[in-house]
């Protein structure tokens, strides 16, 4: 029996709350052809990603304090639990209201600190992929559920324009057309989830952290 979002309390430290963390695996794992936590966190790459953004994004300075290490692999082990088997579906609908109460903060406060964000704009693309694809990397077709969307915010979406997703009204108060850094890295995430799928995505997002993070111990 599938656990719901309601039952789970968990909260992690800093402004990082679970529906976050959840969002940040949905997507790319749902477009992998997974459909539950459980199962996207065998997948490696999947489960880096998710450390990734849990390190990258939480409101404390880097090198991150030990306690917040332990947070992040106490949280990673919750969701690799076997008893964690909540539905992707579930966790994918609507994304419009979450990423703008809590993702798009995180993103221009690291976009005002100078900070990578690559990690988020590809959440970003990822979640455009979604809304748009209509099928996952298995081939198989799925329903998109997003409440807040209007039929102007679909309108948008199918105009052609790869960046249309800033535009939808959950997101147009950020103006992330206005930040260069946001509009090259989305585009550059779509253009390799359209052609190349999501994995190899993964690893460039994935890539950029490893990075960052080397700089940061130099």
């Amino acid at each position: 029996m599938f656990t719901t979002i309601q039952e789970v309390s968990t909260e992690l430290p800093d402004g990082i709350s679970l529906k976050a963390a959840h969002s940040v695996l949905a997507y790319p794992a749902f477009l992998a052809g997974y459909r539950t936590v459980h199962e996207a966190m065998e997948d490696n790459f999947i489960s880096a990603y998710v450390r990734a953004f849990l390190a990258t994004t939480a409101k404390s300075k880097v090198p991150l304090s030990i306690s917040l290490e332990d947070d992040i692999n106490s949280f990673m082990a919750y969701l690799a639990n076997s008893d964690e088997n909540l539905p992707l579906d579930q966790l994918c609908r609507d994304g419009a209201s979450k990423f703008s109460s809590l993702v798009i903060p995180i993103l221009l406060d690291r976009l005002q600190q100078g900070k990578d964000v690559s990690s988020l704009t590809f959440l970003l693309a990822a979640y455009g992929h979604y809304l748009q694809a209509g099928v996952d990397a298995e081939g198989q077709k799925y329903t998109v559920e997003e409440p807040q969307l209007s039929q102007h915010d679909w309108a948008v979406l199918t105009n052609g324009d790869v960046l249309s997703l800033l535009d939808v009204s959950a997101f147009a108060s950020a103006c992330l057309r206005s930040f260069p850094q946001v509009v090259a890295q989305y585009k550059s995430y779509r253009h390799q989830l359209a052609c190349y799928g999501l994995i190899f995505s993964l690893k460039q997002t994935l890539c950029a952290f490893w990075e960052e993070e080397a700089n940061i111990h130099r």
